[in-house]
């Protein structure tokens, strides 16, 4: 038999971090720990001083990795706001991996 036949719903959102977050290596524990829970996406610096991205994984990562980004502990990290979009359903993935852009 190949596999169970039970499709994993995959669920997606975009997020943007605000607060002390470019210059202490918030983009790569975030993309540790997106790898770690077995997140798919994406996160960059914004001109803004921002960090922001996009997350896909099954709803328990997910929720994992957004209260991930809301408290974490990062050193010289300090999140003075996360705001999510609202979370949606896909297909598929869209990302093979979750990457840091430049």
């Amino acid at each position: 038999m190949a596999g169970s036949g039970v499709a994993k719903q995959i669920f997606a959102l975009d997020f943007e971090i605000f607060g002390r977050v470019q210059g202490v290596f918030f983009r790569k524990h975030t993309s540790h720990e997106a790898k770690r829970l077995g997140v798919r996406g994406w996160c960059m610096n914004t001109r803004d001083g921002t960090v922001k991205g996009q997350l896909e994984a099954p709803m328990m990562n997910l929720m994992e990795m957004k209260h991930w980004l809301e408290n974490n502990r990062i050193p010289n990290a300090k999140v003075s706001k996360a705001e999510f979009s609202q979370i949606q359903e896909i297909e598929d993935y869209t990302f093979t991996s979750f990457d840091i852009k430049h």
